[in-house]
């Protein structure tokens, strides 16, 4: 991921986003992997468009026909839908990504648990307080709404497992974004996903959910303290619990 061989595009209202050049055989996983990560680091957000088949192209290096077998996986994963006319293009309906999605962008990786999580904490915790230095109170508030949503999904009862790891995913998601480091944030997402579905089973049947409310509004708090002490001491926590059932075995068990 290196500027120089990057380009960047942009439309009015929305930040620049650098898409980076595809060399290799996987190129339309890669491409849905890449515009996963755009949307869900919030460059491309719910109602907005993708830029155009031929510049994400150019901007990927790869062909027009690859760029439109990765927007059909993502249209059947009901993450960006087609418009036809004048005012056309390919839009963002969502920012829920599906598993399934995420399952091919991510690969057959076969990564082991106790790596990711090895490589989780100082990529987190150094997102988590950069977060605090270069945070915007439009950056917290995002945070805010994914612990709110949190709350009211556990109140309410009845959801589906994709809406609560949506919420999960959209604080740590935020938290990247609040950074202003896209390669961490990127590797924070590649982790973040191949989580998602090593750990499918445990997440939707056995995680404490309300230790997920709690854990998440401290480590918002500490980050908002601007406190770099503080916001260390809350990623100890928040990342301790999978590091823990790692360490154990348990988790491995449960996904056998």
């Amino acid at each position: 991921m290196v500027d120089t061989d990057t380009k960047a595009l942009a439309q009015p209202g929305v930040a620049e986003w650098r898409f980076h050049p595809i060399i290799n055989a996987r190129a339309h996983e890669e491409v849905v992997d890449q515009l996963t990560f755009a949307i869900r680091a919030g460059a491309f957000r719910p109602g907005e468009r993708l830029p155009g088949v031929a510049e994400l192209a150019s901007a990927l290096n790869v062909s027009k026909p690859t760029i439109g077998d990765a927007l059909r996986v993502l249209q059947d994963g009901g993450v960006v839908k087609t418009r036809r006319g004048a005012q056309g293009g390919v839009e963002v309906v969502s920012d829920n990504v599906p598993i399934t999605v995420m399952r091919l962008a991510g690969g057959n990786r076969n990564v082991a648990l106790s790596t990711l999580v090895e490589a989780r904490r100082p990529i987190e915790t150094e997102l988590a307080l950069l977060a605090g230095e270069r945070g915007t109170e439009a950056d917290f508030n995002t945070m805010e709404m994914a612990i709110a949503a949190h709350r009211r999904l556990q109140r309410d009862g009845h959801y589906a497992f994709q809406e609560w790891l949506h919420y999960d995913h959209l604080f740590h998601y935020a938290m990247g974004r609040a950074a202003r480091s896209e390669t961490l944030a990127y590797y924070q997402h590649q982790i973040m996903e191949q989580l998602a579905m090593l750990l499918a089973q445990y997440y939707e049947r056995e995680e404490d959910r309300e230790w997920v409310i709690d854990t998440h509004t401290e480590t918002l708090e500490c980050i908002m303290s601007r406190d770099s002490d503080r916001i260390r001491a809350a990623m100890r926590r928040h990342l301790r619990n999978l590091e823990e059932l790692a360490e154990t075995g348990g988790l491995e068990r449960r996904t056998d």
